[in-house]
């Protein structure tokens, strides 16, 4: 596609769990009263299929017959695609990120990608409470794969009934430099989730320019509120107290449908609605689960250099859109 395309394309990539629901709600979905072309159900439906199933040629025919014409009448338009799983499925660990990432080249090679990084320690204790919400309870030690003070290669889906993941594979700085290999430094805005928290204002006025607006309109005041349980609610309610020490089992099947639809769903559904609504509104008592064992310690060393590289260059990012 030349550069001369009339339609601005900008793909938010993720990631998960890097305020993607204050993007999405807060930002996004109210830059539909100015023109920008937000996540159109035309093109969502057959993407979604086709970042599901890669080889599905029917879907990426749909995707690429919506692109066309999006690009046919968007003359002077932005059409704003956010999808947080397009680098893979985030309790895998997004190992699948190249071959994802090129496909997307494929299919939008003229654009833009804001990609949202986190300090991979920082956003494995979000994944392992966000695994809680609708998963197996369990201490986060097993969802971490960690054991006698050693981070352990995933060995299957489930680790005694629960999501996990290899904490020393993640892809956080291999995802930023695969998406300029692609596309190109120019076309890549990262920004860092701390810088997300601390410099709201710099953020917003870095995506005013990346998507191509005068201004921002008017947003509402930012009601997207995302908790995640308290570690004490953890602790008592999930089975997120320490580690024990027998063997943990390992499995590639979850339970079997009807089991979930009878039993564990409506259950899990029970305890989120009393811990979100209940306990933790009473009283919200929380700290850093990682610090026990010595985990942070490890993973802060192991990700600390190139999460700095990340850093300095959401910094100059947000700096150059200050100026």
């Amino acid at each position: 596609m030349p550069e001369t395309s009339p339609l601005r394309i900008v793909v938010h990539i993720g990631l998960h769990k890097t305020a993607t629901r204050f993007f999405q709600n807060f930002v996004f979905s109210q830059l539909t009263s100015v023109g920008v072309l937000f996540n159109p159900p035309a093109l969502m439906a057959p993407l979604h299929a086709l970042y599901r199933d890669p080889s599905a040629e029917e879907a990426k025919a749909r995707v690429m017959t919506a692109l066309a014409t999006l690009r046919a009448e968007g003359q002077g338009k932005c059409l704003l695609i956010s999808k947080p799983d397009i680098p893979g499925e985030m309790y895998d660990g997004y190992p699948e990120h190249p071959e994802y990432l090129a496909m997307l080249r494929e299919l939008v090679p003229e654009a833009r990608i804001l990609y949202v990084a986190r300090h991979p320690a920082d956003w494995l204790h979000s994944a392992y409470r966000q695994s809680l919400v609708k998963g197996r309870g369990g201490p986060i030690e097993t969802f971490l794969n960690y054991r006698d003070g050693t981070f352990n290669e995933k060995r299957a889906v489930f680790a005694d009934g629960m999501r996990n993941m290899d904490a020393r594979g993640f892809p956080v700085r291999s995802i930023y430099d695969h998406c300029v290999e692609l596309f190109g430094r120019d076309r890549v805005a990262l920004i860092c989730f701390e810088h997300v928290r601390s410099h709201k204002d710099d953020v917003l006025e870095c995506l005013r320019k990346l998507i191509g607006l005068p201004r921002l309109p008017h947003l509402e005041p930012d009601r997207v509120k995302n908790r995640s349980y308290s570690a004490q609610a953890i602790e008592r309610f999930c089975s997120g107290g320490p580690a024990s020490h027998k063997p943990v089992s390992f499995s590639d099947h979850g339970p079997s449908d009807l089991y979930w639809i009878l039993w564990l769903k409506p259950l899990r559904k029970l305890r989120a609605n009393f811990i979100k609504h209940g306990f933790d509104r009473v009283i919200y008592r929380d700290w850093d689960m990682m610090s026990r064992g010595g985990m942070r310690e490890q993973l802060d060393e192991l990700y600390q250099s190139d999460y700095e590289q990340l850093l300095a260059i959401s910094r100059a990012l947000l700096a150059d859109k200050r100026a």
